[in-house]
């Protein structure tokens, strides 16, 4: 396993690049990167084993029938939970939220009071409630409280959308 102290500053600048745009040739990586065409290979091969989840399109969801983002922070019982009850806990939360085609992110954090967070996306707000309805119904033995953040993907004010290409200017 490699891990991120052994990227080479190549590595980083590869792994940039790909993130403002992975449609890219290994030719066209390696002319803008400044280094030979095998190297980008390599290095894209090792990066994609080790620190890439996958490639996909982020589409303006807005325009695509997506007209609501919910994040939807919870208080869980998870913590006061130990042993064999977390673990059967944590695996029928994980399946619950695994059959969601519509929720793209779970994960678990602090702050504010909250002890995870889940992003989704939703046709309306009558999707939404259905979303919501069952998530309290289905899920009430492990999560003690939720609430919901939503956002107009539609006609809401958009003043930096969802891109992963902003990260390849932090370093």
């Amino acid at each position: 396993m490699i891990y991120m102290k052994d990227l080479k500053p190549i590595d980083y600048k590869l792994l940039f690049e790909l993130m403002k745009d992975s449609h890219r040739s290994d030719r066209q990586l390696a002319k803008a990167l400044g280094i030979s065409q095998p190297t980008v290979t390599r290095r894209r091969t090792m990066l994609e084993q080790n620190y890439i989840e996958g490639y996909t399109v982020i589409p303006k969801f807005g325009q695509i029938g997506f007209e609501i983002s919910a994040f939807t922070f919870l208080k869980s019982k998870l913590k006061q939970k130990t042993g064999q009850e977390k673990t059967d806990a944590i695996k029928k939360l994980r399946e619950w939220y695994l059959k969601q085609p519509n929720v793209i992110l779970f994960s678990d954090g602090r702050g504010m009071g909250w002890d995870a967070v889940c992003l989704s996306l939703h046709e309306n707000y009558a999707s939404f409630s259905e979303f919501i309805r069952a998530h309290d119904s289905e899920l009430s033995e492990w999560i003690i409280e939720s609430q919901t953040f939503n956002s107009d993907l539609k006609s809401g004010l958009n003043i930096k959308p969802f891109h992963l290409k902003y990260l390849a200017n932090s370093k």
